[in-house]
């Protein structure tokens, strides 16, 4: 039933173009019939469809709401973290950013610029607006968000390039890529959005995360040494602990009460 074409082992399109104007609504991938807006109520309408398409009655994955709540938390993480303030709006769309990298990425094994580069250019001109206007009440935004134009050059200079130079060692030497330049925007945007704080923790992390998971896909033999995997993914969700700052956030968390977390809502 649905048009599909493949263009690489593994990866499949649609036949037709998509983009975020086009089509206008949000349309089935199987059998391609437009949804109205009740099929598209978070969570709600996967559970009143019982997990199938109305028209083809093909499966819906789980992951669908369950990606819907993964943002509903991420966004009351973010008014925790930085209360009912732009700073929060700021933080809440990087992070949804960074869902939307890590699911492309994983089922694509692509980052999409569209993404990346209006992130970097949102990054610098936040930098530049928190140079230009210091002492505002909305500018600068808080931390971990940068503080001045020159951090967020600084950002993308220590993030991306040390990524590019590992790219670049590892083509010379092995004569073939063994990292995505998607992942090189990518941490032009955090640096941006960040710093060369957030670009190094993220690197590392990242690292260290993607070497782990590595290794047990390995282990398990699901992999092997030699196989691609998605890199994206590990570098956003090292974002995403420097972002919250998930040491302090689980300390508030532990000695929250039902009491105390009302009287933060209201």
């Amino acid at each position: 039933m649905g048009k599909y074409e493949p263009t690489r082992e593994g990866i499949r399109e649609l036949a037709h173009p998509v983009s975020l104007v086009s089509p206008p609504r949000s349309f089935c991938p199987q059998c391609e019939v437009t949804l109205p807006w009740h099929h598209n109520i978070p969570i709600i309408s996967w559970c009143m469809l019982r997990g199938r398409c109305a028209a083809c009655h093909a499966a819906i994955p789980v992951r669908y709401p369950l990606l819907e709540l993964l943002t509903a938390a991420f966004a009351v993480c973010c008014y925790l973290r930085f209360g009912c303030s732009l700073t929060a709006l700021v933080a809440f769309v990087t992070v949804s950013a960074l869902i939307v990298i890590t699911f492309i990425d994983i089922d694509y094994m692509i980052i999409p610029d569209l993404i990346t580069y209006p992130g970097t250019a949102i990054g610098l001109a936040l930098g530049a607006a928190s140079s230009l206007f210091p002492s505002s009440g909305v500018f600068p935004l808080r931390l971990p968000f940068v503080q001045s134009f020159a951090e967020s050059l600084l950002g993308i200079a220590l993030g991306a390039g040390t990524l590019y130079l590992v790219w670049w060692l590892y083509l010379v030497i092995r004569k073939r890529e063994g990292l995505g330049l998607g992942d090189i925007k990518l941490l032009a945007m955090l640096g941006a959005l960040f710093g060369y704080q957030c670009s190094l923790a993220t690197i590392f992390f990242g690292s260290v995360l993607g070497s782990i998971v590595g290794l047990l896909l390995v282990a398990l033999r699901r992999h092997n040494y030699s196989m691609h995997i998605s890199f994206g993914p590990y570098l956003a969700f090292a974002a995403v602990l420097y972002i919250f700052n998930f040491a302090s956030l689980i300390h508030y968390l532990r000695g929250a009460t039902p009491q105390t977390v009302w009287r933060a809502f209201q």
